[in-house]
C-alpha cells in the first residue's frame, strides 16, 4: 500500500529551554524530540519510513503563527504528508480551543492522521468520535500552563526593568549597545542628530520645519543610518533603494522618547491576551521608568520643553490676542513689562514692546518668542511639581501610618490615665463623705488630682491638634496631586490651569524662561522644603 510521508512537528519556545546557547543552531529539546519521533516511525510497520521535519525553534505555542507550522499545513493541503506526529499536545499548541479545532475539524477534513506519543493519542482510533474528555482536559491544562508561564515571564521582566536591566532588542536612534557595562552609550554621530532635533524644537520650530532642516542638511534617517553602519539585524526590514527622507512621524517619535534623558522606559505596550498579536498602549502609571541608567543626550527639562512645545503647536486653541491664554501672565525678564502678543497664524509669538519703544537704550531682547515654547516650559514646570508632590505624598503616607499607630497608642495611654485619675477623685470624695478623710486633706488631694486631669486633657487636645494638622497637610497634598493629574491628563493648557496655578512667566531669552507657580502657604512650604532637601542631598 502506498503511503505518503510523515510530518514530524517539533517545537520549543524561548521560555521552555536552552535556545540560543553557545551559538547552537537549535536546542537540545528539539534534538530529543527528533530522536523520539524518528525512532517511533522506524519501529512501526504500518507507517512510511519517509518523513518531513517541521521545526519551530523559539516560537510560542499560544498561537499558530509559526513558519514551520504553516508550512506543514500547506503540505498537508497539497497532499505531501498524511500523518502529523508530535511528542505531546503541548508541542503542537497550547491553545486548547485551537488544538481541538485542528484535531476534530481540519485534520479529518484533510484526511490527516494525528499522533501524540506521550499522550498515547492516535486519531485513527477516534474516527467519527471526539477526542475524549482526558485529551480535552490535557489541552486545557496546556493552555492554563501557558498563561501561568506568561504571567511569570512578565513578572520576571518587571523585576529586571525595576532593577534597571534593559531587555529590548535595539537601543533607540542615537544610542549604541555598551556590551561592557550592560547599558547604552551615545553614538557620537547619531547622538548629534538627536540633539539637533531637540534644539530645533526648543527654538520653536514645528515638525515640518525640523524635517525640512534635516533633509536640507542631508542627515540620514534612522533606518538609513542604521543600514549604512551595519546596525540592522539580519532579517530586519530592508531599506528601499529609492531615497528616504525625514518625515514628521520620525521627528515626533524622537521627540517622544524619554530615553534620551538617560532613562530606561520599559513596558510601553502589552498584549491583550496570551498568544495574541494585538497590543495596546500601557497606562502611564504602569510603564516602568528607571532614570539615570544611560548617559543622557538631553536633560529632562529639555525633553519636557521640546516635546510639549511640539504638542501645543499641533493644537492651536486661539486665533487672536483676545483669546491668548497667557495674557498678562508673560512678562519680560529684564523690564518686567507684559509681553505683547502677535498672531503668527498657527504659530503665535510674544515680544517685549519696550524694546521697540526705547530702541538701543533698552536692555530687553528684540526677539519674538514662540508661544508654544513658553507653554512647553509651563508644562514642564507643572509636571515637575506633580512629581515633587507625588513623592512628598508617598513619604507622608508612610510617615502617617507610623505616626498614626504611635498617636493612637498615645491616645489610649492618656485616656487610661485620665480614667484612673477621675476614678481616684471619686474615691477620695467618697472617703471624705464617709468621714475617713478630713476636709483639709480632701481639698489638697482633690486639687492635685484636678491639676493632673487638666494636664492630661491639655495633652489630649494638643495630640488631637497634631493629628488634625497632619490630616489637613496630607489632604491638601492629595487634593493638589489629584488636580494636577486631571489637568495634565487633558494634554493641553486651559484657562483654569493658567488662572489657578500660574502666577507669572518671565522670559529673559530663548534659553531662559522662568515660570513662577501659584500655591497656597501649605504647598509653598512643602515644595520649598523639598527643594532645599534636594539641594542638600
Amino acid at each position: 500500500m502506498f503511503r505518503l510521508a510523515n510530518g514530524l512537528y517539533l517545537r520549543l519556545s524561548i521560555a521552555d529551554g536552552d535556545l540560543g546557547k553557545e551559538n547552537k543552531d537549535e536546542s537540545n529539546s528539539i534534538d530529543n524530540q527528533r530522536s523520539l519521533l524518528v525512532n517511533f516511525i522506524t519501529d512501526r510497520e504500518d507507517m512510511s519510513d519517509e518523513y518531513i521535519e517541521y521545526v519551530d525553534d523559539g516560537y510560542s505555542g499560544t498561537n499558530f503563527e509559526r513558519p514551520a507550522f504553516k508550512k506543514m499545513i500547506e503540505d498537508a493541503k497539497a497532499g505531501k504528508i498524511d500523518t502529523v506526529i508530535v511528542k505531546d499536545f503541548s508541542r503542537f499548541g497550547r491553545d486548547y480551543i485551537g488544538v481541538g479545532d485542528y484535531l476534530e475539524q481540519v485534520f479529518p477534513l484533510l484526511g490527516i492522521r494525528f499522533i501524540s506519543l506521550n499522550n498515547n493519542y492516535d486519531s485513527k482510533e477516534y474516527i467519527g468520535k471526539t477526542m475524549g474528555l482526558d485529551m480535552a482536559i490535557n489541552n486545557l491544562v496546556n493552555n492554563l500552563y501557558s498563561k501561568d508561564i506568561s504571567k511569570k515571564l512578565k513578572s520576571a521582566l518587571k523585576v529586571k526593568w525595576k532593577n534597571g536591566k534593559w531587555t529590548g532588542s535595539k537601543p533607540p536612534f542615537g544610542y549604541l549597545k555598551d556590551e561592557e557595562h550592560g547599558c547604552w552609550k551615545i553614538d557620537p554621530v547619531a547622538g548629534k542628530y538627536v540633539r539637533m532635533i531637540f534644539d530645533k524644537a526648543m527654538e520653536g520650530c514645528n515638525t515640518s520645519q525640523i524635517c525640512y532642516y534635516m533633509n536640507e542638511q542631508k542627515v540620514p534617517t534612522p533606518g538609513k543610518y542604521n543600514q549604512m553602519n551595519g546596525l540592522l539585524r539580519q532579517g530586519n526590514y530592508k531599506m528601499p533603494d529609492k531615497e528616504v527622507v525625514w518625515d514628521t512621524g520620525m521627528i515626533r517619535t524622537i521627540l517622544g522618547r524619554f530615553e534620551y534623558t538617560g532613562a530606561l522606559v520599559m513596558g510601553r505596550r502589552h498584549t491583550v491576551a496570551v498568544g495574541s498579536k494585538v497590543t495596546r498602549k500601557t497606562a502611564e502609571r504602569d510603564v516602568v521608568i528607571r532614570k539615570k541608567i544611560n548617559p543622557p543626550i538631553i536633560t529632562e527639562e529639555e525633553y519636557e520643553v521640546a516635546s510639549a512645545s511640539i504638542m501645543f503647536m499641533t493644537k492651536p486653541e486661539y486665533r487672536g490676542a483676545k483669546d491668548f491664554l497667557l495674557k498678562g501672565k508673560v512678562r519680560c525678564g529684564n523690564c518686567h513689562r507684559a509681553l505683547a502678543y502677535t498672531d503668527g497664524g498657527i504659530h503665535p509669538k510674544v515680544y517685549c514692546p519696550h524694546k521697540a519703544q526705547a530702541g538701543r537704550y533698552s536692555h530687553c531682547s528684540e526677539d519674538a518668542y514662540p508661544v508654544s515654547v513658553i507653554e512647553g516650559h509651563i508644562w514642564y514646570s507643572l509636571k515637575r511639581i506633580l512629581r515633587i508632590l507625588d513623592s512628598v505624598q508617598r513619604e507622608s503616607e508612610e510617615k502617617y501610618t507610623d505616626n498614626s499607630f504611635t498617636g493612637k497608642r498615645q491616645q489610649r495611654v492618656l485616656e487610661s490615665e485620665l480614667k484612673k485619675l477621675k476614678n481616684e477623685r471619686i474615691h477620695q470624695y467618697e472617703a471624705y463623705a464617709e468621714g475617713v478623710l478630713s476636709r483639709e486633706k480632701y481639698i489638697t488631694v482633690k486639687k492635685q488630682l484636678t491639676e493632673k486631669i487638666e494636664k492630661i486633657q491639655s495633652e489630649q487636645k494638643a495630640l488631637a491638634s497634631v493629628i488634625i494638622e497632619e490630616e489637613r497637610y496630607r489632604s491638601r497634598i492629595r487634593t493638589a496631586v489629584q488636580q494636577l493629574e486631571v489637568q495634565i491628563e487633558r494634554g493641553k493648557l486651559t484657562k483654569e490651569i493658567i488662572d489657578t496655578m500660574i502666577d507669572t512667566v518671565y522670559v529673559y531669552d530663548k534659553k531662559r524662561i522662568e515660570v513662577i507657580l501659584r500655591f497656597d502657604d501649605v504647598l509653598q512650604k512643602v515644595i520649598s522644603e523639598y527643594m532645599e532637601g534636594a539641594k542638600g542631598a
